[in-house]
């Protein structure tokens, strides 16, 4: 399990709903759901030291919540989502390690946190976590098809990622940031986060090749390590489905 970016939203009420509620839908196969209960996560991570815990989302925010899924999910062919992805969870906050997480994933499903846009929790946030964590679950699946040795040498020399937490010591640490900074992207990162872990770095990546951030291909023609890890990514898509081109994504961009 690994977490996404945000540092913040611990527990204070846990209401638990342990049948499905009718608000629930279905996108291209996969279950969105804003149920909540123990169960929803794996049993490993009920138990400690995990301690998963998790509070139901505001009625409120479910229409805003499917209509995000809609169009991020329909950036993806239905049988890839069909093969990799069983269902979406939306939470108002979720904790692990008493860490409060963003976003997370099991191997089959996604863990997303919606507090509202008016606590940062916009359209943009929830699209681009649910392409950072699915990133996860596809590299996960199909690893031999991206090159990680091509990818560390894009990474200034002798560089060795240096969170063995794989995220959680970067949220604890106040390292997390997700903002594009050009200052690491000579270095061959995009974000702070990124610096974290192998897994953070391609997760930062695909989340901005689906849904870009501001200048992110700008960033992209300008740095040559930021370039070739783009390609390599781009490579694993392909791979995936020939659907995922260049050209795809840099029209999320225009």
């Amino acid at each position: 399990m690994k977490s996404l970016f945000l540092n913040s939203f611990l527990i204070t009420a846990l209401p638990i709903c342990s049948i499905a509620d009718p608000v629930d839908t279905t996108i291209k196969g996969v279950l969105i759901s804003f149920s909540y209960s123990p169960s929803i996560f794996p049993d490993t991570w009920v138990a400690a030291p995990v301690n998963a815990v998790g509070e139901t989302i505001a009625k409120s925010e479910i229409g805003r919540s499917k209509s995000v899924m809609l169009a991020t999910m329909n950036k993806y062919p239905a049988s890839l989502l069909k093969d990799n992805l069983r269902a979406v969870y939306f939470l108002k906050s979720m904790e692990f390690f008493k860490v409060g997480y963003g976003g997370t994933n099991s191997n089959d499903a996604l863990y997303i946190t919606n507090d509202g846009a008016l606590n940062n929790y916009t359209d943009i946030y929830l699209e681009q976590t649910f392409h950072h964590e699915f990133s996860s679950i596809l590299y996960r699946n199909y690893p031999k098809l991206l090159d990680t040795t091509a990818w560390k040498k894009a990474n200034i020399p002798n560089f060795d990622y240096n969170d063995p937490e794989a995220g959680v010591g970067a949220i604890r640490n106040n390292e997390s940031s997700q903002v594009l900074d050009t200052l690491l992207c000579a270095k061959g990162f995009i974000t702070q986060y990124a610096y974290s872990g192998l897994e953070n770095d391609l997760n930062t990546v695909a989340q901005n090749l689906f849904k870009p951030d501001e200048g992110f291909w700008e960033i992209v023609d300008k740095y040559p390590r930021i370039r070739q890890k783009v390609k390599l990514l781009i490579a694993f898509y392909n791979k995936l489905n020939p659907v995922f081109t260049e050209a795809y994504f840099r029209k999320f961009g225009e």
